[in-house]
């Protein structure tokens, strides 16, 4: 709306500073500045709004204006036509401006593109003039254009984090190589391996930090050390789950799908 006001306010302004004069370089670059703001109005006119024009006089000036509209054309499942704008001289056959403005069927909504994912911090979605599902694997029947790019089902993205595709090598500590599985494809939790040893020749009598003593051996007999047992509980340390974790904030996945 507000650049159909602006445009509107151009073309007016441009109608009051038409001034009459015989010189073919003042009359082109004035037909010309005009025909630019008549385009912007058929730029943000709706689709099935477009009409041709028949040549009109302008208000209190020396020119006349057209619009034609040419056929539709199907392109990419959506259809398409064009707009020329023409600005002609009184009592001229030939324009002295001409611009063309191509419009198609699928108007733009929000700019963002369909299939665009968001992290979203509600369970209401978007009221944008586009359409968003949330990303739990639903249909995506009803959304050709969606369905194009990530098939038949919207990803399911419930309660695991993304991350980007490929590998890259890190060395923080000692050499690593990050890899994430196949586009879209979901990859279990796991942890570097964690190794260590405890030695013989010895007579426990306790265990510390994630290591505890289970037994002593025989009968609990502290002065050998046959079928000593440690445990090994990562829980007496840090917290654990039944899964790996950073500290996290849940969110709602969402897809632009129209």
């Amino acid at each position: 709306m507000a650049l159909l006001t602006g445009a509107a306010i151009n073309l007016a302004r441009f109608q009051q500073s038409v001034l009459a004069s015989s010189s073919s370089n003042v009359a082109a670059l004035q037909a010309y500045q005009y025909a630019e703001s008549k385009a912007d109005i058929l730029r943000v006119t709706k689709y099935d709004s477009l009409t041709a024009q028949a040549k009109t006089d302008l208000a209190e000036s020396n020119y006349q204006d057209e619009v034609l509209i040419s056929e539709e054309n199907t392109v990419d499942e959506h259809k398409e036509r064009t707009a020329t704008v023409n600005v002609y001289v009184k009592g001229e056959s030939h324009p002295r401006a001409t611009l063309k403005v191509i419009r198609s069927s699928v108007e733009p909504s929000t700019g963002v593109p369909i299939g665009t994912i968001l992290a979203w911090p509600s369970n209401i979605l978007p009221k944008d003039g586009g359409v968003w599902l949330l990303c739990n694997g639903q249909s995506t029947a009803g959304y050709p254009q969606l369905s194009a790019i990530v098939g038949s089902n919207v990803p399911d993205y419930r309660g695991i984090f993304l991350r980007g595709n490929g590998s890259q090598i890190s060395t923080h500590y000692g050499s690593v190589t990050h890899s994430s599985a196949a586009l879209g494809v979901l990859q279990g939790d796991a942890i570097r391996n964690i190794t260590g040893t405890v030695g013989g020749n010895m007579r426990p009598t306790h265990g510390s930090g994630v290591f505890y003593l289970v037994s002593n051996g025989p009968q609990g007999n502290k002065t050998s050390n046959d079928g000593a047992i440690f445990g090994f509980d990562t829980s007496r340390v840090v917290p654990t789950a039944n899964e790996i974790r950073p500290v996290n904030r849940s969110v709602n996945w969402i897809i632009k799908a129209a």
